[in-house]
């Protein structure tokens, strides 16, 4: 019997499958458990869930002590999720990752013509048009290396982008060594919004991948692009950019906006105009109870009756609980 788990708990499950560390399986499983219907169908997976949960914070415990009195390799490159996702960029020396995240945040990162100025991850926070989504610039890999602790942050990222250099000889070589980089840590690449997961646990984690080929102002960056998706083929996703002149920019964020398959939903009070400042961020396919559920979980019970406005829908139309939600709805909630 089928338990149909809502987007959230997909969403939660895709973070715990992509999950490295202990803590990261603790929060995931436990979100998991909070999401998943509660009905007959799905007593054997609470079991199970309940199972896993117990193991990762043992795990998580035992983990904590190893490290109490010191700091992991894995510290420098941790860094919380903030925003609609996580984009983690990845590439190789000088092919100018730290410029593409400081053209489009406010975060302090060193630009420099000379390799490795990059030396723990450095987060900043972009926008797809009123969207927050945080970008991570980090170390650069070498020779298809990268630093102990590095691989744990691309486990954990929502998107990567793999950035190589239009202008550089080894073109190739840097976007093979950056996909080596993956596929040896059992990380498969794909540029769709839906993953599709392998019920072998040992099988290789599917991980959203965007290629941005960056210098695009550079001469002769149009042919070395057409040229570079010729040679290289395959179903990667790829976006020429400039970090300098801010070219392909907007298109790459709106490409990763598209990859993290998430919408954006305004809140209305009765009465009042929609807060349109700050949007909830809600899965593909999320209803207006699970919205109802980010506004505040105690009352999301408790909800009667909504209106919406936008999508599919007449404007100021009531709509019951399991309405599924698109991008840019506007939603007044009524709790008695």
């Amino acid at each position: 019997m089928a338990i149909n788990a809502t987007p959230m708990y997909a969403k939660a499950e895709e973070r715990y499958r992509s999950a490295h560390s202990p803590a990261e399986k603790v929060a995931a499983l436990e979100e998991m458990l909070r999401l998943v219907p509660k009905h007959k169908a799905s007593e054997k997976l609470q079991a199970q869930l309940k199972e896993k949960l117990k193991n990762a914070r043992e795990t998580m415990v035992k983990s904590q002590a190893a490290k109490s009195g010191g700091h992991g390799p894995g510290d420098l490159f941790s860094i919380p999720r903030q925003g609609a996702g996580q984009i983690v960029l990845l590439g190789a020396p000088n092919v100018g990752k730290s410029s593409i995240v400081g053209a489009l945040t406010a975060a302090k990162v060193e630009i420099a013509e000379f390799p490795f100025s990059t030396h723990a991850a450095v987060p900043g926070m972009a926008r797809h048009e009123d969207v927050p989504i945080q970008l991570v610039d980090m170390p650069p890999i070498m020779d298809g290396h990268a630093q102990p602790g590095m691989m744990q942050a691309y486990r954990a990222a929502d998107v990567l982008l793999i950035v190589v250099d239009l202008a550089a000889i080894e073109l190739i070589d840097q976007y093979e060594q950056s996909l080596k980089l993956l596929t040896d840590h059992q990380l498969r690449p794909v540029s769709m919004p839906v993953l599709e997961f392998d019920e072998d646990e040992e099988a290789a984690i599917p991980k959203r991948v965007l290629v941005v080929a960056n210098k695009f102002d550079t001469p002769g960056a149009q042919d070395n692009f057409d040229g570079f998706k010729e040679l290289v083929g395959g179903d990667l996703r790829m976006i020429p950019v400039s970090a300098t002149t801010g070219d392909g920019l907007p298109a790459m964020m709106a490409a990763v906006f598209e990859l993290l398959n998430v919408i954006r939903v305004y809140a209305k009070k009765p009465g009042k105009p929609a807060d349109k400042e700050s949007p909830f961020i809600l899965p593909t396919g999320a209803t207006i109870h699970d919205m109802a559920h980010l506004v505040h979980r105690e009352l999301a019970e408790k909800l009667t009756t909504a209106r919406i406005w936008g999508g599919t829908v007449h404007d100021g139309q009531q709509v019951h609980a399991t309405h599924v939600l698109t991008d840019k709805n506007v939603v007044e909630l009524h709790f008695p």
